[in-house]
């Protein structure tokens, strides 16, 4: 658990600094694990306006329309993998994550999305575990 939180906390404070015109960062294990069969990683989603936490917003209603984009956004990549093989770990309310079991058709298309997807990260907990 500690590890998957560690990665989850790198993962949203680390700046996503590419434009939606790029593609997303693809960490290379997580390619090589992907060629292999199903991964469990941490997609890291692009938003707008950029994700700001929580307590440094406006108030309660910049809070709802950041949750509300990250859900588009989290919508937006779970539509886009229909018809590959990838199952829904976890969704976050606050954070613009969500952890995803995939395999190569699925990362292929996420490496299409590069409007909505920022970075796609390993598991932590699950690849220490190999």
């Amino acid at each position: 658990m500690l590890a998957s939180t560690c990665m989850l906390v790198q993962c949203i404070s680390a700046p996503a600094g590419a434009s939606a015109e790029t593609y997303p960062m693809i960490d290379p294990a997580v390619r090589a694990a992907a060629a292999a069969g199903q991964t469990r990683v941490i997609i890291e989603l692009r938003i707008r306006p950029s994700f700001t936490p929580e307590g440094k917003l406006a108030g309660p209603t910049a809070v709802e329309a950041q949750r509300k984009a990250i859900a588009n956004a989290q919508a937006e990549v779970l539509g886009r993998l229909s018809g590959t093989r990838f199952a829904l770990v976890r969704q976050y309310d606050a954070r613009p994550v969500m952890a995803l079991l995939i395999d190569a058709d699925a990362l292929a298309l996420l490496e299409a999305a590069g409007d909505v997807v920022a970075r796609v990260l390993p598991d932590a907990r699950v690849f220490r575990q190999q």
